[in-house]
């Protein structure tokens, strides 16, 4: 039997091209799409070690473009360089392996409609609680190509609260389209939490994974609108009527505060008249007498100093 029916045989049994001499296949290939990627994996075929793999991708309209050459992880992603790529696009990508001079074959991977088939992220959501609701604040996933909105235009939101311990009793709502929504059904001094999931419909199944749940508190109810307006309208008309009542009796006011009237004439000279009680008259004819401090005469004595004794003559 010749060699070139034996390597015929060896491919058919074992499934993969056994070239003499060349390079076993890459395993597992599969092309795979995450928030609008588009990303080839392999694994590493029985080799030698320090292999490198050359990947491949091609569209219904468009033949095989190489798009990473020489690689040595087990991975490449079309879109890193998203020219060529449209967001409608079906593609089948293949890869080979390359050790030196030697490669092995192509192998050739699924084909995937990528606005279809792309796995979809959850969203990421953040609660606001005010007073007795809480404001459900929902961000899209960031896609590689074009948005959630763009490619999705009647995509919608499911949102699942509940109140926290109490999972069993979830509440629904359904076909949301706001990434703004308020939850007023809650009970007041409560902790909720909530999840959403977003439906891109454009086929029944093609949803993306619940949020992590995130959970806030309500607080007290919040007064009624008509409360808040009619206290501002009881305080604007007073202070309309204080300024009223100002304008109006500004003269009455004015005297009332700075009298212009006189005393009466005898309340005058009452007020002038010179006090006769006795005390103040006590006061007013008080003798003062002139006093002189004289100093104790031994201390002027002993300050003095000593005069000079005169001489004594002497008879011989």
């Amino acid at each position: 039997m010749s060699a070139t029916v034996c390597v015929f045989i060896l491919s058919a049994v074992c499934g993969h091209t056994v070239v003499s001499g060349g390079l076993s296949r890459p395993t597992k290939v599969r092309l795979t799409s995450q928030d609008m990627n588009l990303v080839l994996r392999w694994d590493s075929p029985a080799g030698p070690a320090g292999l490198l793999y050359t990947a491949e991708y091609k569209s219904s309209v468009i033949s095989y473009r190489a798009s990473c050459v020489n690689i040595s992880t087990l991975e490449c992603d079309f879109t890193r360089i998203p020219q060529g790529i449209y967001q409608f696009g079906k593609y089948t990508g293949r890869v080979r392996a390359q050790s030196g001079t030697e490669t092995s074959a192509w192998v050739e991977s699924n084909n995937i409609t990528l606005d279809r088939e792309t796995f979809i992220t959850s969203p990421n959501v953040s609660l606001l609680s005010n007073a007795a609701a809480i404001e459900v604040i929902i961000q899209d996933p960031v896609f590689r190509i074009s948005s959630l909105r763009e490619l999705y235009s009647s995509a919608t939101y499911k949102i699942t609260y509940w109140q926290d311990g109490q999972r069993q009793k979830t509440k629904n709502m359904s076909n949301i389209l706001q990434n703004r929504v308020v939850l007023s059904d809650l009970e007041p001094w409560t902790r909720y939490c909530v999840q959403v999931q977003i439906s891109t419909g454009r086929r029944p199944n093609h949803l993306s994974p619940p949020s992590t749940a995130v959970c806030e508190s309500t607080t007290i109810d919040e007064e009624a609108p008509w409360v808040a307006a009619v206290v501002t309208f009881v305080i604007t008309a007073m202070a309309v009527a204080l300024v009223v009542i100002a304008v109006v009796y500004r003269k009455r006011i004015s005297r009332f505060l700075c009298p212009k009237d006189e005393l009466p004439q005898h309340f005058n000279e009452d007020l002038m008249k010179r006090p006769n009680s006795s005390w103040y008259i006590a006061i007013a004819e008080e003798i003062f007498h002139q006093v002189i401090i004289i100093p104790d005469s031994s201390v002027l004595e002993a300050e003095r100093p000593l005069e000079a004794e005169p001489p004594h003559n002497t008879q011989t």
